[in-house]
């Protein structure tokens, strides 16, 4: 088995190279990557020179001689050596020759290793010691026998025909298996030749080399492989970590997966004084099962670069980029072990600005790629330039906040209008005045949001006055136990807009109704849209705790009145009533909860309810809740079912049932349709060093390409009906050891550098 991994390594290797070359054409830096990578592997055969053992004490309750003029000692036997201390029973040392013989509950100590057997024979002359019934134990961490050790006057010590696991001393469920262990003085790590994992007496895989630490030192070599069973068959791969410096670090992964063919993951992390980042790259050059289905001949690739860079405390620059060969390829290709893990957008930004006291200015170019083709509102902006100052004296503070960005739309309704290009310029002064008395405050602020849009070659000007003044105060109880705040406060807000119709909603997005949402001045996430209706808010916090039982409450309700109608689209004088409520009744138990009540019926419009119950690691129960009736207030909800009720319950166990074995369950349901969403149950067999199991999985999910065997487009696709819901149902084996990783983990879970956290 062991070849055709490494034959997959070097295949994909290359792969490897033209992939990067393919996405960034820079052949020099290929080049200095794979000399520094030979460098790193080679690095780890580089040992110190073998210097002399010398014994240093020799001590025991009884010491003679015999004929042969060797010594004969009995009763707590104690010798040291420069590099290692030994116990026994008995012992016999023959100085002509430098070796000795040692008996009876023997026991050697280095910094790193612990040794106890039943007799050793050493040979100070060659530094080699033969082992009689062994048991060993690094650090506490590994436990396992040898039959032949060598010293190095380095200080490394070579373990011959060794076994090693980090389960149990006397009966482990698996062990590792090498023919020679050398464990490193100083560097904290050991190298490991002629590797085989078993379980019991099976062999699972074969490693010919792996350098790995025996603490928590972060060092070049194999991870653990990943192995799972999907819809694409057997896929497997094989991580290697390599540990360039304290402050960089890389891994890269060939990896097989049956029906599809061989790719590679790689990961690549820096750290400076400066700045920090992370690039990620994968891909198949070839994709069989893709080549069947769509007839798609080229690679297939994914990757993302994440940087951050911070210059004297002021100038900073982010960048987030993320970009993928085609639309299936998330669909297609995964990590996570049960396939749920979901990415519909790409997002691409570029930001650098310069921020100091009470100034920032700065501009970004964003754009996000919706990888769904139902998606309607995406435009991209190149590019964003902003400026935000203030100016603070006393109890007043003045505010000004500029922006201008250019904008197209991509893949939406938009582009099917006419629309190419659009301008947006805002200007937002204001000024705010607070002043805070012995248990309450003031706040008053005013003033204006001016857009100014040029659509193609029209220009359209929106302005909005507005005017707020707010009034909270905090009654609270302290005693010996229990704190008690109570927080009544209430909030006028006027807005006169002046907005024109059918401007295109660019950036801007109706929030969630929440108890914190609901006293802002703006219900959506952008200045496109204005809430133009003149309203008083009232509302009500409170909060209490107990030192003793340590629970934690938390309870708010609030509701908002319109003064009067503006030729809005609300057709109510009151918005819903929000309530929220959250509670730590202990470490154990936690419910969290949220209503909004329809203020003309009081009938539930919408919540949700969060129920969960963990007492240890592996006990919890949780269930959640989420509803939406239907009725209409204000389009909150910018989808085509936004009108449709919906009402979803879902429970998530897992439960002991004896000391090692444990069953799980997930259950999703949608009451409106009495219908099962996703449905998942299996059991797990876990000691302290292994856990295997299996789960079943059934559930439902939407096939968004489908649509491309019938139609011209999607948006055509569902008018005439089509429906992308898509039944699933699969198997899955996992199996994780201690110390070495999960099978079926995503790298980023196995290896971590301390240094970079």
């Amino acid at each position: 088995m062991h070849y055709g991994l490494m034959r997959v390594i070097i295949g994909t290797l290359y792969q490897f190279l033209a992939l990067i070359k393919r996405m960034i054409k820079i052949k020099s830096l290929t080049k200095k990557a794979a000399i520094t990578a030979l460098w790193v592997l080679c690095s780890g055969f580089l040992l110190a020179e073998d210097q002399k053992l010398s014994i240093e004490t020799i001590d025991a309750k009884n010491i003679s001689t015999n004929s042969k003029g060797n010594l004969l000692l009995r009763g707590d036997v104690y010798i040291k050596t420069n590099l290692l201390e030994f116990w026994s029973n008995e012992a016999v040392y023959n100085k002509s020759d430098q070796s000795f013989v040692l008996n009876g509950e023997v026991k050697v100590l280095s910094k790193k290793l612990s040794i106890n057997s039943d007799a050793l024979e050493a040979n100070l002359a060659n530094q080699t010691f033969l082992l009689e019934k062994s048991s060993l134990n690094l650090e506490g961490k590994a436990f396992g026998n040898a039959e032949e050790f060598k010293i190095l006057a380095s200080g490394n010590v070579e373990l011959l025909n060794t076994s090693l696991n980090t389960c149990s001393e006397s009966d482990p469920l698996w062990k590792i298996s090498s023919k020679k262990i050398r464990i490193i003085k100083d560097s904290n790590n050991a190298i490991m030749e002629g590797v085989k994992l078993e379980i019991g007496s099976l062999p699972v895989f074969y490693i010919p080399f792996i350098r790995t630490a025996i603490g928590n030192q972060r060092l070049s070599g194999f991870l653990s492989p990943s192995l799972k069973q999907g819809k694409d068959g057997i896929d497997i791969s094989l991580p290697y970590y390599l540990n360039l410096a304290p402050n960089f670090d890389l891994i890269f992964s060939p990896r097989l997966i049956e029906d599809r063919g061989e790719g590679i993951e790689t990961k690549f992390r820096y750290l400076n004084y400066s700045s920090n980042g992370e690039i990620s790259i994968s891909g198949f050059k070839k994709d069989k099962k893709y080549l069947i289905e769509t007839g798609g001949k080229g690679s297939r690739w994914s990757g993302s670069w994440t940087h951050r860079s911070e210059f004297n405390k002021k100038l900073f620059t982010e960048v987030q980029y993320e970009a993928v060969s085609d639309d299936l390829y998330f669909r297609d290709i995964s990590n996570d072990l049960t396939g749920t893990t979901k990415k519909n957008i790409l997002r691409k930004k570029v930001k650098i600005y310069w921020k100091g006291r009470g100034l920032s200015v700065g501009g970004f170019l964003q754009e996000s790629e919706s990888l769904t083709p139902f998606a309607f509102n995406d435009y991209k902006s190149s590019p964003t330039i902003f400026f935000n100052y203030s100016i603070p004296k006393e109890d007043l503070t003045f505010r000004m906040s500029s922006s201008f960005s250019r904008f197209k739309p991509n893949k939406s309704l938009y582009a099917f209008s006419g629309l190419s290009k659009i301008k947006r310029t805002l200007i937002q002064p204001s000024i705010e005045y607070k002043n805070y008395f012995k248990s309450s405050k003031i706040n008053i602020a005013f003033g204006s949001d001016e857009t100014k849009y040029k659509i193609d070659s029209n220009d359209f000007n929106q302005s909005s006055p507005w005017l707020s003044v707010a009034y909270k105060v905090q009654l609270e109880k302290v005693n010996k136990d229990r704190t008690n705040i109570l927080n009544p406060q209430i909030k006028i807000i006027h807005v006169k807009n002046n907005q024109i119709d059918n401007l295109p909603n660019i950036d801007s997005r109706n929030k969630s109704q929440n108890f914190s949402n609901l006293f802002n001045r703006k219900w959506s996430s952008g200045p496109d849209k204005v809430l133009d209706r003149d309203r008083v808010i009232l509302g009500m916090q409170h909060y209490s705790s107990s030192k003793i039982s340590g629970f934690k409450n938390y309870f708010s309700l609030g509701q908002a009145f319109f003064l009067e109608d503006n030729n809005s689209s609300f057709s109510q004088n009151r918005a819903p009533i929000i309530g929220e409520f959250r509670s730590e009744f202990s470490n154990n138990l936690q419910v969290s909860t949220m209503i909004e009540i329809n203020p003309s019926d009081h009938l539930i419009n919408s919540g949700f309810f969060n129920l969960t119950y963990k007492p240890e690691e592996n006990k919890l129960i949780e269930i959640r809740s989420s509803f939406r009736r239907d009725y209409e207030f204000e389009e909150r909800i910018s989808w085509e079912d936004r009108n449709q009720p919906s009402h979803f319950v879902e429970l998530l166990s897992q439960w002991p049932i004896t000391k090692n074995f444990s069953v799980f369950s997930k259950v999703m349901k949608d009451i409106e349709d009495n219908s099962s969403k996703d449905l998942l149950f299996g059991f797990q067999y876990s000691t302290c060093c292994l856990k295997v199991g299996i789960m079943k999985r059934k559930w439902e999910e939407e096939d968004l390409f489908a649509w491309k065997e019938k139609f011209q487009n999607p948006f055509f696709a569902i008018s005439q009906g089509y429906n992308p819901t898509r039944n699933r149902d699969n198997i899955y084996i996992f199996l994780e050891f201690t110390e070495l990783g999960r099978f079926g983990k995503e790298l980023s879970d196995v290896v971590s550098s301390t240094r970079i956290q």
